[in-house]
């Protein structure tokens, strides 16, 4: 016999819901030199928040600084910055991560693939999070 209670369900994990979904920027789909978020296509690097995509002025990983990076996190509540650096990232961006990390963010750096996959986990899951994302063909 089951017992009734008055506690809430606290489930192992959840997905956040939003309202007005049809903002949230999930990427659709990313290659030849460009991508598709929130069902708009765009040609070049993108710097993607939960609501709002920037075109990116960068075409390298040598071309990023940590100042243009916290000049697109400036009034965020961003904790976790994901960097997709093409096919094969070269670094892992030390310096990058050390800036950042000194204001309290976490900096992870992969693949352009692996990067919208996880920026798309991260947005479901509700995750203060942005995308910097490197365009691949």
């Amino acid at each position: 016999m089951s017992e009734h209670t008055t506690d809430k369900h606290n489930p192992l994990i959840s997905v956040k819901e939003f309202p007005d979904d049809d903002r949230l920027q999930i990427i659709n789909s990313y290659g030849k030199g460009g991508f598709r978020i929130a069902k708009k296509s765009v040609i070049g690097a993108q710097f993607v928040l939960q609501r709002q995509t920037l075109a990116w002025p960068v075409r390298t990983e040598q071309d990023i600084s940590a100042d243009e990076l916290l000049s697109f996190l400036q009034d965020t509540d961003v904790d976790l910055l994901v960097l997709g650096l093409g096919e094969y990232p070269q670094s892992h961006l030390p310096d990058i991560a050390s800036a950042l990390r000194n204001e309290g963010i976490k900096l992870e750096v992969m693949s352009t693939a692996a990067a919208c996959r996880t920026w798309n986990v991260l947005l479901t899951e509700g995750r203060t999070a942005a995308a910097g994302l490197l365009a691949v063909e």
